[in-house]
């Protein structure tokens, strides 16, 4: 049994391989841009829930929220960065990255070749500070291109049929050869192409009765969170704290922002496995509830520290 199962997995090894993207420098960049964020996000708050001053207290409070947003993509970022993977088959190219899906026949690939062996260079924008290119641009000459890629050094020009993709896998070399050595033997069946984006995912996601119910009520559950936090803000000046003394009423946003917080990445983190299919459906839905239920005892918490 061990001899057929080491044949099996020598046999699939041949057929597809997988190739990574280099990480290091664009995680360093993010990871450092996330961490000012996240500082930042905290004098603001901390500023804003210690002043006596109501209106300087708003403004320190909503400069910290509007700092979670870009610290949102910067961790969308880092997410799609970390999960970029090219997979070639005899049958296919598979790019993952993020939560979008592209899978491309092999008959629709014309040539690949590494962007070093063209003496023109590729028009890349802000090369010197940019770690990451994750686009869908039109290059004067190329036309459509789309850049799923992180290194310039290790980037592969693919021409496809209608458009052209650039990848940066670690190994370039390897990926080139692998790519002739399968386009050479064949496909063993024919593959069709496919393609998902957020919206598609979201699609599917609302096709979906228990999915979508869940995130109308993650959704439904965050606003009340909010707007209960701006209503007591608005009505009185001083709560009652988790350590039992007596602060300004603008703390409370502290609670919804962590709220918010956590029920972006529950969502992101949901609609990543809903579309990967790494994880039972029911792992998805308890990650979403979960999001209801947190939402649900900051809330609670907020109505005994205001009465």
């Amino acid at each position: 049994m061990s001899l057929r199962v080491f044949l099996y997995t020598s046999i699939i090894s041949m057929m597809e391989r997988d190739f990574s993207i280099p990480k290091s420098r664009s995680l360093v960049i993010y990871g450092l841009i996330a961490a000012l964020l996240i500082a930042g996000i905290l004098f603001f708050l901390i500023s804003g829930s210690t002043t006596n001053q109501g209106l300087l207290a708003i403004i320190f409070i909503v400069a910290g929220l509007l700092l979670l947003f870009p610290l949102l993509l910067v961790i969308y970022r880092i997410i799609t960065v970390t999960t970029t993977v090219y997979r070639l088959t005899r049958g296919a190219l598979e790019v993952k990255w993020g939560l979008r899906r592209e899978l491309i026949p092999m008959s629709e690939i014309e040539w690949v070749h590494p962007v070093s062996d063209f003496e023109t260079p590729l028009p890349l924008r802000f090369r010197p500070i940019r770690s990451s290119y994750y686009e869908e641009t039109t290059i004067k000459g190329l036309d459509k291109t789309l850049f799923v890629a992180t290194a310039p050094d290790q980037m592969v020009l693919i021409k496809l049929a209608h458009a052209y993709l650039v990848i940066s896998p670690q190994d370039k070399a390897a990926f080139t050869q692998t790519y002739t050595q399968m386009s050479q033997q064949g496909s063993l069946q024919e593959v069709q192409a496919e393609s998902e984006n957020l919206r598609m995912l979201w699609g599917r996601v609302m096709d979906d009765l228990r999915a979508r119910r869940l995130l109308l009520g993650g959704a439904v559950s965050l606003a009340l969170l909010i707007v209960l936090a701006a209503v007591i803000v608005a009505i009185t000046s001083q709560v009652i704290w988790v350590s039992m003394e007596v602060v300004p009423s603008a703390r409370l946003f502290l609670l919804a922002l962590l709220g918010l917080l956590f029920s972006s990445l529950n969502t992101l983190l949901g609609l990543f496995l809903y579309l990967q299919e790494r994880t039972r459906k029911t792992v998805v839905y308890l990650i979403w509830g979960w999001s209801i239920l947190t939402n649900g005892l900051l809330t609670l918490a907020m109505i005994f520290m205001s009465v």
